[in-house]
């Protein structure tokens, strides 16, 4: 397989795709997960009209490659590549009968979970865009060689575009921007405002892929889970059981040791442009209730790491490329605050026990760093216990009000603790966890809510006063 320089791949690519039709759209190749993401990827691409299409791939450095071929001629493509080695990189070569070409390459997800890996994040080119400062910041995110990218929204100006020709040519200059990254790897995303996400027609839905085709969706990468969500206006209540029940899963996963849930709209943020108070209504409660790891979001063009707030550490990076916005870094909650264009490189290190963040600017250079330990106070199983069965609950004290506790007591009603339904005596194990199994009441409507103590002076672990829940399964099923 010949290879091409992938600058001239791209420059003959956009030429060979120039439409007859100037307001018709094209796009090169965006790779996402669909499905498992240690052994497949999904390939989308589009043609100015119905043609052929196919990928060939093959083990970087290796000769045994590939060929994938479109079904049937059409003018939009996708080929989910199958059979993968896990965490090995690849190259591929894209094409269709108009004489298309695209070269690129990817890393699959590791399925040992005890593998480490890389991951970037980049968001918001768009609400101002300086298409020089996007093109460094995609620079700077191949450069840096992570395995793949995830982005917190807002790559087009599709909605806010005064017609539909400027809005089709936002989605050039995204392309065209971020083409060193697409050209790298998998590209998760989720959708942003300024990409008409509200429109269950917007082309944002065309062009990006998403596991199960759904506006909510969740991937694993090692011991990684992501969660990821549209927070349209209005629309968050009506996502707020599907959020609880991936969160729920996470938690009683033992396999998941960081939950990372992204969206667009932040529920945290000062200066410019403030949080949402909605999702700080309906969902910051249940990343304290399930503990979730760490929640990132874009929309503000700035940096801001949080100090833990009940817990839970949150991300804003919106410094993609749009026009920058003006940060309060002294405020009680921030960690650190800056506003410049940058990406964020993650490293997962499963042995250490840490999820690493490097905040770098466009030069590369690293202005920020922060850990997140593999730490979870409770687990517990089944995933989703039905009423009258049993239910074992896990406590891990380090670290918290309990630390160094001999005895501790579990404590548990219903439904926001609406009443009390039991307080029983934890075992203590070996290993400092302790440990108890009870028969879930009857008297539930929704979930168990339960914290812990000592039993004696009566210290408290109520989870920051938010408490821990755990969904019951629904008798109907």
């Amino acid at each position: 397989m010949r290879k091409l320089p992938l600058a001239a791949v791209l420059a003959a690519c956009f030429a060979a795709m120039a439409p007859a039709n100037p307001w018709s759209f094209t796009a090169p190749p965006w790779l996402t997960w669909t499905e498992d993401p240690a052994t497949t990827v999904t390939v989308t691409f589009e043609s100015p009209e119905a043609t052929g299409a196919f990928v060939t791939y093959a083990p970087a450095g290796s000769g045994d490659s590939k060929t994938l071929s479109a079904p049937e001629p059409s003018a939009r493509h996708e080929l989910t590549l199958r059979g993968l080695l896990p965490n090995t990189r690849y190259t591929y070569l894209a094409g269709d009968g108009t004489g298309a070409r695209y070269e690129g390459k990817f890393r699959t997800a590791p399925a040992d979970k005890a593998t480490s890996f890389r991951f970037a994040l980049a968001s918001d080119l768009q609400g101002g865009l300086d298409v020089d400062a996007a093109a460094a910041v995609a620079r700077a995110v191949a450069a840096c060689g992570a395995d793949f990218t995830i982005s917190a929204g807002d790559l087009s100006d599709y909605r806010y575009a005064p017609d539909y020709p400027f809005a089709l040519e936002t989605w050039r200059q995204f392309f065209s921007s971020f083409a060193p990254v697409l050209a790298s790897g998998v590209f998760q995303c989720v959708t942003g405002n300024h990409d008409e996400p509200e429109n269950p027609d917007s082309l944002w839905f065309r062009l990006a892929p998403r596991p199960g085709r759904e506006r909510d969706f969740a991937y694993t990468v090692g011991p990684v889970r992501f969660i990821c969500l549209d927070n349209a206006e209005f629309e968050v209540p009506s996502r707020t059981p599907w959020l609880a029940r991936e969160l729920q899963k996470a938690a009683a996963d033992p396999a998941v040791r960081w939950t990372l849930v992204m969206f667009h709209r932040p529920p945290y943020s000062w200066g410019e442009r403030g949080g949402q108070g909605v999702v700080q209504e309906w969902w910051c409660p249940l990343f304290a209730k399930y503990e979730a790891s760490l929640v990132i979001a874009g929309h503000a063009h700035t940096y801001q790491r949080t100090k833990p707030i009940k817990g839970v550490d949150y991300l804003v990076s919106g410094g993609g490329g749009g026009r920058l916005y003006e940060v309060d870094p002294s405020r009680p909650e921030i960690a650190f605050a800056t506003s410049c264009c940058h990406f964020v490189e993650f490293a997962c290190d499963p042995d250490k026990g840490v999820l690493s963040l490097a905040a770098h600017d466009t030069e590369g250079n690293v202005f920020d760093r922060a850990d997140y330990p593999a730490r979870r106070a409770v687990r517990f199983s089944p995933a989703f216990p039905k009423r009258g069965e049993e239910c074992t609950i896990v406590y891990d004290p380090a670290g918290r009000p309990l630390e160094g506790a001999e005895k501790v007591y579990l404590h548990f009603g219903h439904d926001f603790f609406k009443s009390l339904d039991g307080c029983v005596e934890m075992e203590k194990g070996g290993d400092g966890l302790f440990t108890a199994t009870i028969a879930v009441p009857e008297t539930p409507l929704w979930h168990l809510a339960f914290c812990f103590h000592d039993g004696g002076e009566k210290t408290w672990d109520n989870n920051h006063a938010a408490n821990w829940q755990i969904l019951l399964a629904p008798d109907w099923r």
